[in-house]
């Protein structure tokens, strides 16, 4: 295991300890959806940051950031601005 392993199983444990906590709330999120979906992200996160758990609120604000370090993010946001351009 390199440090690029370690780095993806930590997001991806933060990724489903914010998608439990939402569940807590009543809502269901995608993970894959979340991953690959800025807009969808960004709604997910607000509703954590609005949801009034201080636990969430703290999930959500390292949510993005995490998020935008994503490889895979970042080469279908490259692939969408290339077809917006286009």
């Amino acid at each position: 295991m390199n440090a690029t392993d370690s780095d993806s199983d930590a997001t991806l444990l933060k990724l489903v300890s914010f998608k439990w906590l939402m569940a807590g709330r009543g809502w269901w999120v995608d993970l894959s959806r979340l991953r690959n979906d800025t807009a969808y992200a960004r709604v997910c996160a607000q509703r954590g940051l609005d949801s009034g758990s201080e636990l969430l609120r703290q999930c959500s604000v390292e949510l993005l950031p995490l998020l935008s370090a994503d490889p895979r993010r970042r080469a279908s946001a490259a692939a969408t601005a290339g077809a917006v351009d286009a």
